[in-house]
């Protein structure tokens, strides 16, 4: 059902109350980023490796950017703002079971549960947010996805003064409690958006019909057929796994370029967290004015230029610029992700689509820290050679973004399908 010129009014601050309730349950699924700090107090209390608490931190990251597709499957008989409760509620606990977590094998089997929950964000809430900023899409995304790198950022430092008050079991004990209230708060807040919501006063720079074309799309299947798919996944994948192998790896990257020690190196973490947390907000914001294809093409171009930064130079300040540089880059991959999916496909089906996409995040969440892993291990502990791959392989997704820009020039109205067309 369309929205009316009276609900328009009505909707004008329901959704940004919604896109406020939405990116703070973002910012508790950024726990999942701040995971490093409960590495070393879980190899001290169980005796657990490095490695072993690593696989935790994998599971965690790469089962919600599976679960977006679960998600958005759901959305087609499940309320987002439901759908959001029971992902906080699953959240907090996952968390709350990862402190009865005792051997590697529980704990690997409750931070599946933990990570079930991370279908909070984005799969519970970039669909219908969609759908309520279409003035604003790259914006709203940008700051969606902003609000789980900053939730990262609070985390940390909360989390390392909970475990020194009341220890490790409680600390989690205690986040996953916040966490189910918090989002489940949240929840309650949202609202779910009209279909064919536009801001009063803003129209589509789309050509449509009446019968609502924009809002049309294809569905999963017909995408899975295009070309345009299968070149914006490999180059999502291409570019967020530059990102993902120096979020794993920052803290021994600047040590080992450096010569510093582990303390001093940890702000490393803080230069990278910042650069993703702006770049998803500023990418996102630009992308709305210049367009999704002209800032995908300047975030690549970027990004290799970073790398080859990070692969020939050993100075400070050109590893903290290269750092902050990839991290602004992957921010923008990641905010990128959802309009253009949405603008490529269509409205219609985006919730699906989007999960299908969002799966390019778990396959560079394992090939990424892996592929630096192996590089270094094979260089006798140098990472330098693991940037250049990571350049070539980034200069790659440039190429293939190019020919998708190509394409979609030749061929712009792939999203076109009748709005009657039943969904899957």
């Amino acid at each position: 059902m369309l929205a009316t010129s009276g609900e328009q009014d009505a909707y004008a601050v329901r959704r940004w109350v919604t896109l406020a309730a939405s990116t703070l349950a973002a910012m508790c699924c950024g726990f999942f980023y701040a995971w490093s700090v409960l590495s070393k107090p879980m190899m001290q209390m169980y005796g657990w490796t490095s490695a072993q608490v690593a696989l935790a931190f994998t599971i965690l990251v790469a089962i919600p950017a599976m679960c977006a597709l679960l998600a958005g499957k759901l959305q087609q008989y499940v309320k987002p703002s439901n759908l959001l409760l029971l992902a906080g509620i699953v959240l907090g606990l996952g968390t709350v079971l990862l402190s009865f977590a005792t051997t590697p094998g529980l704990l690997y089997a409750f931070a599946f549960v933990t990570g079930l929950g991370g279908m909070a964000y984005p799969g519970a809430t970039m669909a219908n947010l969609m759908r309520f900023f279409p003035d604003k899409r790259g914006l709203t995304s940008g700051v969606l996805t902003g609000g789980f790198g900053v939730g990262a950022m609070i985390w940390g430092p909360v989390t390392v003064l909970l475990i020194d008050r009341v220890g490790l079991v409680w600390s989690l004990r205690t986040i996953g409690i916040v966490f189910a209230v918090v989002i489940a708060t949240c929840s309650r807040l949202v609202t779910v958006a009209p279909i064919g919501y536009a801001p009063r006063g803003w129209v589509s720079p789309v050509a449509m019909t009446a019968s609502g074309e924009e809002h049309a799309g294809v569905d999963w299947r017909r995408m899975l057929r295009t070309l345009f798919f299968w070149l914006l996944a490999v180059v999502f994948v291409l570019g967020v796994m530059s990102g993902m192998m120096i979020t794993a790896h920052a803290s021994p990257i600047a040590q080992q370029k450096l010569g510093i020690s582990a303390a001093a190196a940890g702000a490393f973490v803080s230069y990278l967290a910042l650069g993703m947390v702006a770049g998803k907000i500023i990418w996102g914001a630009l992308s709305d004015r210049l367009g999704r294809v002209a800032v995908l093409l300047s975030v690549l171009g970027i990004s290799v230029a970073a790398l080859i930064l990070l692969w020939l130079s050993n100075l400070y300040v050109v590893v903290v610029v290269g750092i902050f540089a990839v991290g602004l880059c992957y921010g923008g991959f990641v905010a990128l992700m959802g309009p253009v999916t949405s603008e490529t496909f269509g409205q219609k089906h985006f919730a699906v689509n989007f999960g299908i996409m969002y799966l390019s995040v778990a396959v560079a969440s394992f090939g990424g820290p892996r592929l630096a892993a192996t590089i270094m291990e094979n260089e006798a502990g140098d990472y330098s050679r693991s940037f250049l791959v990571a350049a070539v392989l980034t200069g790659v997704g440039l190429l293939l973004a190019f020919v998708y820009a190509w394409s979609a020039r030749r061929a712009p109205v792939i999203r076109r399908e009748s709005p009657e067309a039943p969904a899957p």
